[in-house]
């Protein structure tokens, strides 16, 4: 596996934990969801766009870094896999309950 596959696999897992995080904080407060929809038309093109720059950013940064190399690539696809159940149950158990 070389820098760049491993360095954007990790920010992938980053930043599918970063959008559930966010998805939650905006939905529980109003002038955050209010702020997001003024800078782009709509909350969720801000979201969207908010989620890409930190994945090309982080993926590019771990990529040069090689901080994604020193991860065994046997652990990286259940990682990734890991965080997006994460994020799946954590929406759900949200958009259920609250």
């Amino acid at each position: 596996m070389n820098s760049n596959t491993s360095g954007f696999a990790l920010s992938a897992a980053i930043t599918i934990l970063f959008n559930t995080t966010l998805a939650w904080a905006k939905d529980a407060d109003p002038p955050l969801n209010s702020l997001m929809k003024s800078l782009t038309g709509h909350h969720w093109t801000t979201h969207g766009l908010a989620d890409l720059f930190l994945f090309i950013g982080l993926g590019l940064i771990f990529s040069k870094s090689g901080i994604a190399e020193k991860i065994n690539p046997a652990r990286l696809a259940p990682m990734l896999a890991g965080t997006v159940v994460v994020a799946c149950v954590g929406l759900a158990l949200w958009y259920l309950f609250v």
